[in-house]
């Protein structure tokens, strides 16, 4: 029989890691010059209506972890398609 795995567990630390390491070589810094910043590669418009200023690339990584956190539970996983399939987040 095949197994079935469940959708990951948002609290799970290591779900995150390999997010960040699929968006964005696991750089909090990344400017890609495509319209996303950061770890996460959120689009300033996401960002500013998660309720912070500047540009993801240029918080201070706790506080884009905060920030996807947020996003994730707002919306879930598909705000990062290929990437959360790839990790097995969904």
């Amino acid at each position: 029989p095949k197994l079935v795995t469940a959708a990951a567990n948002p609290g799970d630390d290591s779900i995150w890691q390999r997010l960040r390491n699929c968006e964005a070589g696991g750089r909090y810094d990344r400017n890609s010059g495509n319209g996303y910043y950061g770890a996460y590669q959120m689009s300033a418009g996401t960002w500013r209506s998660l309720g912070y200023g500047g540009l993801p690339h240029q918080a201070p990584a706790e506080v884009q972890d905060e920030a996807a956190r947020k996003l994730q539970a707002r919306s879930g996983w598909g705000q990062w398609p290929a990437c959360s399939r790839r990790v097995g987040a969904r």
